[in-house]
């Protein structure tokens, strides 16, 4: 009779140890492409994220993000470095580029007829004049670097398999001067 008290002891003990929550050891350089979507708030830009990450056994992530969105992306493609504690990731990524500012001005003898200006991800700086009819246009594209970077905070569910969160972009990379937004991503 004893035995048998002693065996149900032990088995109540591991059952009632065994019905916590478990947390299980951080991998060991571990490898992982998650694919998903992105939205800016206020929904100024919107379209799909791909993060190709690696995470060490001391759980430091390394990898790099890509944006897919048009007809401008403000998020630019970059490296990501930060870690995870097994529950959440969080990550930074550089979002510093040039911007090229190129101002158009359409003018004849009588002086300026219009001006415009936009800016661009990608151009030569310089001046291209060029003279038809008795109308001068003048493209002049002049080119500056704005800083920013893109901190994120991504929750880990479905064993790993479903990333989702927040991020926020500081800086000028955006138009905007800041900007945030969600993530979800799955494998």
């Amino acid at each position: 009779m004893k035995n048998i008290f002693l065996i149900l002891l032990v088995a109540s003990l591991v059952t009632a140890c065994s019905s916590g929550t478990t947390v299980s050891p951080l991998p060991a350089n571990v490898t992982q492409l998650f694919q998903g979507t992105f939205q800016n708030n206020p929904g100024t830009e919107s379209g799909t994220v791909t993060l190709n990450i690696q995470e060490d056994a001391s759980g430091v992530i390394s990898g790099t993000i890509t944006f897919n969105a048009s007809p401008n992306p403000c998020l630019r493609n970059s490296t990501v470095a930060g870690n995870s504690n097994g529950f959440n990731l969080s990550f930074t990524a550089d979002q510093t580029r040039d911007v090229f500012t190129i101002v158009t001005t359409v003018s004849n003898s009588n002086g300026v007829v219009s001006e415009s200006t936009r800016t661009s991800s990608n151009g030569t700086p310089g001046t291209v004049t060029t003279t038809t009819g008795g109308q001068t246009t003048a493209v002049v594209t002049t080119v500056a670097s704005a800083a920013g970077v893109l901190n994120a905070t991504i929750a880990i569910s479905n064993n790993g398999s479903t990333l989702s969160g927040t991020y926020f972009v500081d800086g000028e990379a955006c138009s905007n001067q800041t900007g945030s937004g969600t993530m979800n991503l799955s494998t």
